[in-house]
């Protein structure tokens, strides 16, 4: 009986734990998007969906690969992913940054996180229809990203507080789990 009582209380701390991570990490992006116009914030909102969304090991060419994060378009967040996200861990992955050109959909496919630059928009049908069936998740500021085929939406006047909008069964549908502590801080 106490071991049952153990096991409970560790799943508990290390739940909380988890949360509390990303709740400070998400007001402390939510405080440099006051400051820096939101690149920075958006930044470690990208590399936080890499910390608590999980890929399929089909998903990787081996078992120390990278977690790729590839931005696709005009690369709008400046130097914020390079800085804050480039070389990070996610679990037991390293983080790497890419830029690839808007019309480089083939490359996308590769990617793990894809970042869909505003300078795409219009082309949000088009960019998702060529990464559908692989492991990518994809993430835009772009109007109505979700709703349009996108699996995460941030939306937020830069400088104002960043509104996540989460497509979680087209997530799903591709492969990726969403853990429960990522849902929780969201809502």
């Amino acid at each position: 009986m106490t071991s049952i009582s153990t096991r409970t209380f560790l799943r508990r701390s290390l739940i909380i734990g988890l949360l509390s991570i990303f709740a400070a990490a998400s007001a402390q992006a939510q405080q440099i998007a006051k400051s820096d116009g939101g690149g920075d914030a958006i930044a470690r909102f990208v590399m936080n969906f890499g910390r608590f969304i999980d890929w399929p090991e089909a998903a990787f060419s081996g078992a120390d690969s990278d977690l790729r994060v590839c931005v696709l378009g005009e690369n709008e967040l400046g130097r914020s992913l390079d800085q804050h996200v480039n070389g990070k861990r996610a679990g037991d992955r390293t983080i790497s940054v890419s830029n690839l050109a808007g019309s480089d959909l083939a490359a996308a496919r590769e990617c793990h996180i894809v970042y869909v630059s505003t300078s795409e928009t219009g082309r949000t049908a088009e960019i998702t229809g060529a990464v559908a069936g692989a492991h990518a998740l994809t993430v835009s500021e772009i109007t109505n990203f979700p709703e349009d085929g996108g699996m995460i939406g941030l939306s937020g006047e830069r400088g104002d507080r960043i509104a996540i909008r989460m497509n979680r069964t087209l997530i799903e549908s591709t492969g990726l789990n969403v853990r429960e502590q990522l849902m929780r801080a969201i809502q």
